[in-house]
């Protein structure tokens, strides 16, 4: 199922990484068969799938020759990854909700009315110093955006600014009530 690793302790981390990149491509079956349980939760398709079990095969790597544990590669492998899977799955929800409930439609923006801006600097003191410098720039946009117009602006992830929303929405609407 897994190919031996190599013991040298010499060796550096291009050449590991070259090494995760081989047995993923070795094992996709078994990759697939860990993020199942969490795949339709995540938003990605197969490909991110398998750079991000590049990236947990590394680190897996890395761990086992740190702990001179060479066999337990794949143990280590496994448990990474699927951690890995769980918190890409746990960020889906929001980006789901976010994009069809919380982002304002070009129908919508035509039927509000114009907040006063007292109500908005009286709202914006419940979020973050960042939060308020995103809502802020929602509000001067002339049409919609989401959030991949989000993260380009402020240079995030498009799951980090989900997540900046998301908290921004939740701390407003607490406040208010």
């Amino acid at each position: 199922m897994s190919r031996p690793m190599q013991t040298n302790q010499q060796i550096s981390d291009r050449e590991i990484w070259s090494m995760a990149q081989q047995w993923v491509f070795a094992n996709k079956k078994l990759i697939r068969q860990i993020a199942s349980p969490y795949f339709r939760f995540m938003a990605g398709d197969n490909e991110d799938l398998y750079q991000e079990a590049i990236i947990a095969a590394f680190k897996a790597m890395v761990v086992s020759r740190k702990k001179r544990k060479q066999e337990q590669f794949v143990r280590y492998f496994r448990v990474i990854f699927r951690t890995n899977c769980i918190q890409l799955a746990t960020g889906i929800q929001t980006v789901h909700c976010l994009e069809d409930y919380f982002l304002p439609s070009q129908e919508q923006e035509e039927n509000r009315k114009e907040p006063e801006k007292e109500k908005i600097r009286q709202a914006l003191t419940a979020v973050t110093t960042r939060q308020r410098e995103i809502c802020l720039w929602l509000l001067r946009q002339p049409v919609p955006v989401g959030t991949r117009d989000i993260a380009r602006e402020f240079k995030v992830s498009r799951r980090h600014a989900c997540r900046l929303v998301m908290l921004s929405i939740q701390r407003i609407s607490g406040a208010s009530t």
